[in-house]
């Protein structure tokens, strides 16, 4: 556990994944998740710390456009700064959906 906050969001870190296809949040997508952020936090909920540690919470909210009809299979949630760097894909978490 570190000593001070790292800012996380779900831009550039987390992809929602349908099948072999991956949906990440285009820059329009990451204003929709902001503005909601901002309309969830006016209605007395939780707001986002936007940090990792220490005793950050969530939650962090994301918004990924996926065909209609289409169905999630699995979150990847990487722990570095972007899902693909030069160095290839970033270390993460996959979390099956079911």
């Amino acid at each position: 556990m570190g000593k001070s906050k790292a800012v996380w969001d779900a831009s550039d870190k987390v992809s929602l994944n349908v099948g072999d296809t991956r949906y990440e949040e285009s820059q329009k997508d990451s204003e929709y998740s902001s503005a909601y952020a901002q309309y969830y936090n006016s209605k007395g909920q939780v707001a986002p710390t936007f940090g990792l540690n220490p005793g950050s919470q969530g939650p962090v909210h994301g918004v990924f456009q996926i065909p209609t009809g289409q169905k999630p299979t699995s979150v990847w949630v990487t722990s570095g700064t972007a899902i693909t760097t030069i160095d290839g894909p970033q270390p993460g978490y996959l979390v099956l959906l079911k």
